[in-house]
C-alpha cells in the first residue's frame, strides 16, 4: 500500500508575520484604542497623530498618520488620552519596528514602541484599562 498524498497547507503570510511578532514578545499584548500624539525627538515642533492599537508590559503598537516613516531606533514623546482621567499620559519609547499599510487606510503605518519612560501608575492604568475591556470581549 503507498503512502497516502497530501498537500502541506501553509498560513497567509499575514498570520504568519503576525504569529512572527507575538513569537518575539515577552509579555502578552492587549488590544486597546486610544487616541494619541507623538512627537520625534529630533523634531522638538511638530506634534503628529497616532492611536496606540495595543498594549503590554514594555510596549505599545501604535499606528501612524503620515506620509514618511519614522526610522527605526527613533525615540518618540507620546501623550496619550487616557480613557478614565482628563489628562494625557505622557510616556517616551523606541520604534521597534514599523511596517507601511495600503494607501486606502487612515493611518499610512502600524509599528511597535518599547517603552522607556512611563509612570509606573499611569502604565497600569493603561494596562488595567485594556486588559478589563480585553476580558469583557473575550465573556461575550
Amino acid at each position: 500500500m503507498q503512502g497516502a498524498k497530501y498537500k502541506r497547507q501553509y498560513p497567509p503570510a499575514k498570520s504568519l508575520f503576525k504569529q512572527q511578532m507575538e513569537d518575539n514578545r515577552k509579555f502578552k499584548r492587549f488590544p486597546i484604542k486610544l487616541k494619541a500624539r507623538y512627537l520625534q525627538e529630533d523634531d522638538h515642533n511638530e506634534w503628529k497623530e497616532c492611536s496606540v492599537t495595543d498594549i503590554s508590559r514594555e510596549g505599545m503598537g501604535i499606528e501612524l498618520h503620515l506620509m514618511e516613516n519614522v526610522p527605526i531606533s527613533s525615540v518618540i514623546h507620546l501623550e496619550i488620552r487616557a480613557p478614565i482621567r482628563g489628562k494625557a499620559i505622557k510616556a517616551v519609547g523606541i520604534i521597534t519596528w514599523i511596517k507601511k499599510l495600503n494607501k486606502n487606510s487612515k493611518f499610512n503605518f502600524i509599528g511597535g514602541v518599547e517603552l522607556t519612560t512611563i509612570k509606573p501608575s499611569d502604565k497600569w492604568l493603561l494596562l488595567d484599562s485594556a486588559y478589563e475591556d480585553w476580558i469583557g470581549k473575550k465573556g461575550k
